[in-house]
């Protein structure tokens, strides 16, 4: 993960996509024990901060509040907003909510780790958290797996139906089943095969 590594991450990138991932790193040293809050606003550059990213655009707020302890971070993640993706239906573009809140407990040891999926290791001598990769991770797992234009008051698809109907022609049409019984008057390798395994009763 990018999150806790973020300088062994950060050394491989170009200058301009280091400076823009470098926006999400929250110093936390020099805070005091307590609440703090921080905001967001992701747009195409967030996305383009990934290798092949699954979206690559969108209008979505990020509020996040850190809990400052002694032994422990504890951040808090309210997300909202709208990511770009196409129909599964009709392959328009259509605006996909966002809509969830997560949670991560920060801790530290002697080495960076990942116990849990809401649990980070830092080492000790580290003073700020790249929350880049975990808000990313938030956004795509809160998301349905397939993406549908919403449907009208009646009831009905809202999808493009020049698409729609565009996009059967293409369909392969199932072939019709065939029996066994059929396969083997058909198909002469059933009648080989059959005598092979009558001799051999």
């Amino acid at each position: 993960m990018l999150t806790g590594n973020f300088y062994n991450f950060a050394k491989f990138l170009p200058e301009g996509t280091l400076k823009r991932l470098r926006e999400y790193a929250i110093a936390f040293n020099g805070l005091k024990d307590g609440t703090h809050k921080f905001y967001y606003a992701i747009d195409s550059r967030f996305f383009a901060l990934f290798e092949t990213p699954l979206y690559e655009n969108g209008n979505v707020k990020v509020d996040i509040e850190l809990t400052k302890g002694n032994q422990m971070l504890i951040f808090d993640f309210q997300i909202s907003g709208e990511v770009e993706s196409v129909c599964d239906n009709c392959l328009e573009p259509i605006n996909v909510p966002v809509n969830c809140d997560g949670k991560l407990y920060v801790k530290f040891g002697e080495e960076y780790d990942e116990p849990a999926e809401d649990v980070i290791v830092l080492p000790h001598e580290e003073h700020e958290f790249n929350v880049a990769q975990f808000i990313y991770d938030l956004i795509v797992t809160s998301l349905p797996i397939r993406h549908l234009h919403p449907a009208s008051k009646n009831g009905e698809t809202t999808c493009n139906p020049e698409m729609v109907e565009k996009l059967k022609e293409y369909l392969v049409e199932e072939a019709p089943a065939h029996t066994s019984q059929e396969e083997e008057t058909t198909d002469p390798r059933w009648s080989e095969l059959k005598k092979l395994i009558d001799k051999n009763k």
